[in-house]
Order: structure tokens, then sequence, then C-alpha cells
């Protein structure tokens, strides 16, 4: 799908509450792509940035334009789920926690002042505001279907009574501190969820209307948008990561897997802490040298279920260099049971050849095999078998040219570099001979 606006474009803002820096999580990645495409079609000057947040915190320096609003105050947030949760609109929870007037005003003023061509809106918590915008050329950035992630996570409870951590995710930060604390009660955050996937499935279906286009990291969540709205300005954007700076691997043939992931992202902790509690006898069987690194934020909060496994599991929380880290394992491991979108750490690894052992799930959005370098169990019980495999020399030299091949033909800059320009409206690049 093409975006038609009718004009050139030449300036563009995109509207966030999600800091797009420092590139610490699949979030930050997707939206700093986003920029980086921009600043390089349009340049620096004509990419402006609008967040919707903290106005008291140092932000490292950036190319685009930044304009920072302060975020809803706990009184104002309290006002707007009475106002729009309880009462109509009855808009989801996580729309209400960054709801205001005064927001809303502020969004109004600098879009006045910037005079952008183009408006892209960072889902549905800050494109709630564009209908009260005068109608301009805009895109909204769904990400994913969150009515089907906390479907996915309301599944896994049923199945399991799993207690889900942090459940209501990065925007759940928004929310008071008092807030948050009665949220992580079972009881509550189970009513919550189910309250939050009707009301975001709601939101969801009404949103294309309101853009010039929908954009989705998941083509089959693309599709399912599609049939429940029957608009045909919904499309797949998928996420644009830099290359990386090194693309030699230093395996050194010792069994070494590595998790990547923020564990204050309820998918990742369920599935780190369902390997660790499941599968400790069958790997260290399997593979008795078997070492784990544990990467990404979140992780100061304690793993009861890694104690077991002593030396075998090293939490590192988040680190600076990625090439490094990756480029020394034998394999990402992505054992996830549930979410939804596109899974970042799976393109993390491609790009870097670094093979992948996955579930179903742990490659969501990304059709993957191994011819791509990846090996993705069937059922929970073959995992462990697919471990073993990945650490023989020659089953892993192929796995990661297979995983580098397939990230150069669909996932690198150069070739979803075209889409984002047919996303977005912009001029397609001339071929210079």
């Amino acid at each position: 799908m093409t975006m038609a606006t009718g004009a050139p474009i030449h300036r563009v803002v995109l509207i966030t509450a999600t800091e797009p820096e420092p590139r610490s999580f699949g979030k930050q990645v997707v939206l700093g792509g986003i920029l980086d495409h921009l600043c390089h079609r349009l340049g620096p000057d004509q990419v402006h940035v609008i967040i919707v947040g903290r106005t008291s915190i140092d932000r490292p320096p950036v190319r685009y334009q930044r304009h920072v609003i302060a975020k809803p105050t706990a009184v104002e947030q309290a006002g707007a789920v009475l106002q729009r949760v309880v009462r109509p609109p009855h808009t989801s929870l996580q729309e209400a926690a960054l709801w205001s007037a005064r927001v809303l005003a502020a969004i109004a003023e600098q879009l006045a002042e910037i005079r952008a061509d183009l408006q892209i809106w960072d889902t549905m918590r800050t494109g709630q505001y564009a209908r009260y915008m005068g109608r301009k050329p805009r895109a909204l950035y769904a990400d994913d279907l969150f009515s089907k992630r906390y479907a996915s996570m309301l599944d896994r409870i049923d199945q399991d009574q799993s207690e889900v951590t942090d459940p209501l995710g990065e925007f759940g930060k928004l929310l008071p501190r008092a807030v948050g604390r009665v949220v992580e009660r079972k009881f509550v955050y189970r009513r919550l969820l189910q309250l939050e996937q009707a009301s975001t499935a709601r939101s969801e279906d009404q949103a294309p209307e309101l853009f010039d286009a929908t954009l989705l990291v998941n083509a089959q969540e693309s599709d399912e948008l599609y049939e429940r709205t029957g608009n045909p300005t919904i499309s797949t954007l998928l996420p644009m990561l830099r290359e990386p700076a090194r693309h030699v691997r230093g395996w050194d043939g010792q069994p070494v897997f590595v998790f990547l992931g923020g564990l204050d992202f309820a998918p990742n902790r369920d599935g780190l802490t369902w390997f660790l509690a499941t599968f400790r006898e069958q790997v260290l069987a399997a593979i008795p040298d078997f070492r784990l690194l544990v990467v990404g934020r979140g992780s100061s909060r304690p793993l009861p279920e890694a104690a077991a496994w002593g030396e075998h599991v090293q939490v590192l929380g988040w680190v600076d260099d990625l090439d490094e880290v990756l480029g020394s394992c034998a394999a990402l491991l992505s054992p996830l049971r549930m979410g939804s979108g596109t899974k970042i750490k799976v393109l993390e690894a491609l790009a870097r050849g670094l093979p992948v052992v996955a579930t179903r799930a742990g490659v969501m959005g990304l059709a993957v095999d191994e011819s791509d370098g990846c090996l993705v169990a069937p059922t929970d019980s073959e995992l462990v078998g697919l471990l073993a495999r990945a650490v023989q020399p020659d089953t892993n030299a192929a796995l990661s040219a297979a995983a580098r091949d397939s990230w150069g033909r669909n996932y690198s800059p150069a070739v979803v570099g075209p889409a984002y320009d047919d996303a977005f409206g912009l001029a397609p690049v001339r071929d210079a001979g």
C-alpha cells in the first residue's frame, strides 16, 4: 500500500510516548530505525520528534529535532480513567494513562509550530490525540496488535496458572506507582487484562479510519486487522535495524547461548523462567558445559528459577556492545510462549550471523526456519535436542551462513528501506545509473 499524501514530503514529525534513545529494547530499536531512515532521506533538520514523557531527565544528543511535553500527572491520569475509561468513550487504560487536556493543547501547539508535511503517530496511546487535530497527512505506527498480546497472556494464565510479571508492559511505567503495585496482584491483573483486551481491540478496529496509513510489524496481524475492518490502508512495516559494526563471529566452539530481551516485558520473563524451571536436567544431560548469558533490561530483579543452574546461567543485564556478546555465542535462545508483533531479538541475531534456537512464539512475526539459520521447535519437548544440534561445529557454521544470508535477502536496511519510502509517501530514490 502506497501512502498518497498529495504533496511532496519534506518535513516529518513523530509523536511518541516512548524514549527513542538509547536503543536498549525492541520498541526503541524500531523507532530508531524509522528515525534513521527519515534523517537519511530528508535530512536531520527536517525530522522532528515530540516526546510525551518526563521533563526532568537527561537525554542523549540526537541528530533530529526533539521536543518534550510533560506526561500527564497522577491527578490527570486518575481523572482520565474516570472520564474516559469508566465513562464514554470507554478507552483502554493505556490510552487513558497518556490523556490530558493539557497534553492535547501542547501537542497541537507544537504541531502548529513544526508545520510538518506528514505526522507519524506512535500507537493509539498518542494516536488518540490525532482525532482532535486538523486533518493533515498522517500515519499510525500501530506496532503490533495489543489485543492479541493480552489474549495470549490470558491464554497462558488459564493454561498453567502463570504468574505474569509486569502484565501491562511498557505503558505500565506511565501509571502512578501505587496503581502499579495494585496491578501486580493476580486477581486484579487478570480482570484488567480481559478489559484491556476488549478495549484495545475496539480501538484497533477504529484506528484505520483516522489515518492515511496504519502500519504493523507483523504481516499476519496486518492481515487480521484488514479482515476485521476491511480497510485497505493497513500494511506491514518490518523493523529496520542498523547493520552491525562487525560481521565476523568470534565463537570458540563452547556451548554458550544468549537470551536477549528485557525482563521487565512479561513475555520475555515468562519464557525465560519457564525454560529455566522446566529444562535444567535435560539440558545439562545433553550439554554438560551449557551456559546461558541473560542480556537485557530489568535483569536486576532476581530470577529464582536460575538458582539451581548455578554458574550455568549468568545474568549480564544490559550491555553496550551487542556485537561482542552475540558474536561470541553459539546461538540465540528465544523460548517465548506468548506475545505479539515481531521478535526484534531474532533480527539482531540474523544480522550478526548468529544461529537461533526458538519456540514457535520465539520467532513470531518472521517466516523463518533452518534455511534462515533458525532451529524452531515444533513442540516444547524438542527444544533441548535443537540446542544440542546448534553446538555441533558443522551445523553451527551452516546455520550461521544461512542466518547472515537471510538477513541480507530479507531484513537488511537496503532491502527494507524502499518499503519505508512507500509507507511514508517519500519519493523513491533514483538509481544513479
